[in-house]
């Protein structure tokens, strides 16, 4: 008898290991995680797709010599609106997009990096950008270490944002530092992004330096196919503030709380003011 329950321990142990050994070479997202780099995040996901107001529909705003005053007033916002945040990001943006021609290499702390050179205006930046996988959360970790002595103050080795992206890379954050302050890490910009394919697009841009008068305000675009919705929130007057377009048909509304006493006002596809439909 004891040879017997002995014979079924061992039968048992040996299936117990083939099993555990068995499932453990199953496919598993995390598998060759240490020795493959992780895909770097799209460059969506800092910034916004708002083309229809980038370059204006010509083909559509020729069609009537209507009043249009809805429309550019939405555009005119677009534009100030983004030229504020291409002026905080362009350089920060230009110097990831670049990464993506670049070969990682895993290096001795356990990151892979893109190590390059990025030349925007008269100034050379020098790129370090560190990602690591962190298993138990199924995220990537992001760092970018940027050097440039000819920037004002000269940035040595500095940490200008990092963030996180789900594996997957279908969403993520951005945290900025203040290019200001580089040897206090000072956030100032937070980045919530979603892109989980080529026609979907969701950006939160929120201030998060607390010196700052706008503290609060964010900024969001949603972008599904062809509709698209900018969407301030302004946190000092606790106001919601909406433009919204569709990019192929030519429509659209804005919603603005110094135009028109915020009330919704509407264009067609030609651009021309309209009343609002009802709903």
């Amino acid at each position: 008898m004891n040879n017997l329950i002995k014979n079924k321990i061992s039968i048992y142990s040996l299936i117990l290991f083939l099993l555990v050994n068995f499932f453990s070479c199953e496919k598993n997202p995390t598998d060759k995680i240490d020795d493959e780099a992780p895909p770097l995040p799209p460059a969506e996901s800092m910034q916004a797709n708002v083309t229809f107001f980038n370059n204006p529909p010509n083909q559509f705003l020729a069609k009537s010599s209507s009043l249009k005053s809805n429309f550019f007033a939405a555009a005119g916002r677009v534009f100030i609106i983004n030229s504020v945040v291409l002026v905080a990001s362009i350089v920060p943006t230009a110097i990831f997009i670049a990464a993506v021609s670049q070969t990682p290499e895993l290096q001795s702390d356990g990151k892979f990096h893109w190590i390059y050179s990025v030349h925007q205006g008269e100034n050379t930046y020098s790129a370090d950008l560190a990602g690591s996988i962190d298993i138990p959360n199924s995220e990537v970790i992001w760092e970018m270490f940027v050097t440039c002595t000819s920037y004002e103050p000269p940035l040595d080795n500095f940490l200008w944002y990092e963030g996180r992206s789900k594996i997957g890379n279908k969403e993520g954050w951005w945290m900025f530092h203040h290019d200001q302050y580089p040897d206090t890490l000072i956030d100032v910009l937070k980045i919530d992004w979603e892109v989980p394919d080529s026609t979907h697009q969701n950006l939160t841009i929120s201030n998060v330096f607390t010196d700052h008068g706008d503290y609060g305000d964010s900024l969001k675009y949603e972008i599904v196919n062809d509709e698209g919705n900018l969407i301030f929130y302004d946190a000092s007057e606790s106001l919601i503030n909406t433009i919204h377009w569709n990019s192929i048909v030519g429509t659209g509304f804005i919603e603005w709380f110094d135009y028109k006493e915020g009330i919704k006002s509407c264009w067609d596809g030609n651009q021309d003011d309209i009343d609002c439909p009802p709903f």
